[in-house]
């Protein structure tokens, strides 16, 4: 990419993330911020509180603004608006770009009457939400200028359950930014992990992200497959309760919980089978890297999932929470490796020409051009052209 400042052009956007831990909004705002850089505008970030991604971010001249100094996730926090109230007001920014549910909320209050438009996007299906949250998640999204939806699903909620009138929603899926410079070595593995076949899950261990569903299949599995390993990047809070649900149902010496990990796509790229078995999601990045590697997908079908792989096609779908569903849609890929080869192929093909990182951020940039007045509304769908998913 390079800075193109066309008519209108250079944007001057503040990005607002609950924080810029490794997680999948986190590193889709790190991302987006830097290749906003990249393309001539002058982005900034403001969290609750920094985290491993800040360091991308200066390192790429994006600077990063905590406000709260601990971390403020799923409520509403006075303070956290107070503090980005007083940075929008001492700063001329020409827009405040919001997301995950606390900074959403924060934003919107930071921003009333300053004449700042604020664009929202929501990543989540927000199950989690109460009567509460969801009222307010509700007025957030009909007090934005325009809400992006990184998934139909999401789209359609905002619609009806927060009452957002349908031309102010724009669905712009996820995308993974290419690396400058893709490390192709091969990942430090524990010697436990060197058979075939590796069944693997990259997630935070978290209830929704469906880990334990995921082991009780892996038991199953292991019965047909004795061979086979099951390696578990990430960490959270549940992590200490997973090791030992492994172990209760015959996975010791089986499943290797490896923790975070700085070269997690190497590991991901190293996998016969990428498991999915999220109870709810957005549009997961895991998902797409993934598939951009060539690597089989076992995913649930929730969230913005069915957009990014159709079953049977670039990998297979199974409903969420059903370990027996799981382990037989195994059963099936490790049974047949050329089906599982020409899967990983075509979601290869797919992630390139559907998901094309140029391509998402042309239609970011295209709603910010809608909401400060640059672009006719009617302009701002960007056509869905082929994206190669390689850096340039």
């Amino acid at each position: 990419m390079s800075a193109r400042p066309d008519a209108g052009w250079p944007i001057r956007p503040l990005l607002v993330v609950d924080s810029l831990d490794v997680g999948g909004a986190e590193r889709h705002v790190a991302d987006l911020a830097m290749a906003l850089g990249h393309e001539g505008h002058g982005p900034e970030v403001a969290c609750s509180v920094a985290g491993p991604l800040s360091a991308k971010l200066d390192g790429a001249g994006v600077p990063v603004r905590p406000l709260v100094g601990r971390l403020v996730k799923r409520r509403a926090s006075a303070a956290y608006a107070h503090r980005l109230r007083a940075l929008v007001r001492g700063c001329r920014f020409d827009l405040v770009h919001a997301h995950v549910y606390a900074s959403t909320v924060a934003a919107a209050v930071a921003t009333l009457g300053t004449g700042i438009p604020l664009v929202v996007t929501e990543h989540t299906e927000a199950t989690w939400q109460g009567p509460g949250a969801r009222l307010l998640n509700g007025w957030v999204c009909r007090r934005a200028r325009r809400v992006i939806a990184v998934s139909s699903a999401i789209r359609r909620r905002a619609i009806e359950r927060d009452r957002v009138l349908p031309e102010r929603v724009t669905v712009v899926p996820n995308a993974v930014a290419p690396a400058a410079a893709p490390d192709h070595s091969p990942p430090d593995l524990p010697d436990g992990l060197r058979g075939r076949p590796l069944v693997g899950v990259v997630a935070r261990h978290q209830p929704e992200k469906g880990v334990q569903t995921f082991l009780k299949a892996a038991a199953r599995v292991a019965l047909r497959f004795p061979e086979a390993r099951f390696p578990i990047v990430g960490d959270g809070p549940l992590r200490g309760e997973l090791e030992l649900f492994a172990e209760r149902v015959g996975l010791s010496g089986r499943a290797f919980f490896l923790g975070f990990r700085s070269d997690a796509s190497s590991i991901m790229r190293s996998l016969d089978v990428l498991v999915v078995p999220s109870r709810t999601e957005g549009s997961p990045l895991v998902t797409l890297e993934a598939m951009a590697a060539g690597v089989p997908v076992l995913a649930s079908t929730v969230g913005g999932i069915p957009d990014q792989i159709r079953h049977e096609s670039e990998g297979l779908l199974v409903p969420p929470g059903d370990p027996v569903a799981l382990s037989e849609a195994l059963f099936r890929l490790l049974e047949d490796p050329v089906f599982a080869r020409a899967l990983g192929e075509a979601g290869s093909l797919r992630a390139a020409t559907e998901f094309g990182y140029a391509t998402m951020l042309r239609r970011i940039e295209a709603v910010y051009r809608v909401v400060l007045g640059r672009l006719p509304a009617q302009e701002s769908e960007v056509p869905e052209e082929p994206e190669p998913l390689v850096a340039e």
